[in-house]
């Protein structure tokens, strides 16, 4: 209805005021992040190179291990550009549900190493109330991650080592009003999934050295 008001009825100020008044609030992102670098044991080349082995469909299951289940999404045309997505289950009660994640692997054969960097991810939920199922399914909506993990050989004291490096972060479109302290919030959130990033990827690294070597044997 205001395109019909006559001008000389609307004084200049008024329209700047009600702009501010209505302006739409932003959403305030919450962010948590984690890096680290480990090295695994050292070892000595096998029959087989490593180069080969990081082509490998079980080398590559080692390193998405911490997921529930992981699947190969492209039909093997490369060897050097893979396609998998992973699952993660999410405790909630009286239902299944779980976070599918999409991973993209180069891997690069001159070097050696590979990287493994997030995609798109969904959450897929079954049985529960419509209520719970709505909720889970929107996640997505307000979260999202992000990942890398590089993985390369090293020279090192006693033969090669396999070295990893991760960088991680989570992210949370939070409601503008939400009175959230922000600050707080993002530290305590970063410290615990850089504590998850210290337990978890040194006996992972020490999984894949085993993997090689029993491959290359």
């Amino acid at each position: 209805m205001l395109l019909f008001v006559a001008p000389t009825y609307v004084t200049p100020a008024r329209p700047a005021v009600l702009r501010h008044r209505h302006a739409a609030p932003l959403a305030r992102e919450l962010a948590f992040v984690a890096s680290a670098e480990v090295s695994s044991p050292p070892f000595a080349l096998g029959s087989k190179g490593v180069d080969a082995f990081f082509a490998e469909e079980s080398a590559l299951r080692v390193l998405m291990s911490q997921a529930d289940s992981s699947e190969r999404l492209d039909g093997g045309e490369s060897k050097d550009q893979q396609r998998w997505e992973v699952y993660t289950g999410i405790p909630f009660p009286g239902m299944v549900a779980k976070s599918a994640t999409t991973m993209n692997v180069q891997i690069d054969t001159v070097m050696p190493q590979l990287r493994i960097s997030s995609s798109e991810s969904r959450t897929e939920c079954e049985g529960g109330p419509g209520w719970a199922r709505a909720f889970l399914t929107r996640i997505s909506e307000i979260a999202s991650t992000t990942s890398t993990n590089r993985v390369e050989v090293r020279d090192a004291p006693g033969g090669k080592i396999f070295v990893s490096t991760v960088d991680l972060k989570i992210s949370l479109n939070l409601p503008p009003l939400l009175p959230v302290p922000i600050g707080a919030f993002e530290r305590a959130g970063s410290e615990s999934i850089q504590k998850l990033l210290d337990k978890d990827m040194p006996p992972t690294l020490s999984k894949f050295r085993e993997a090689y070597l029993a491959w290359a044997a």
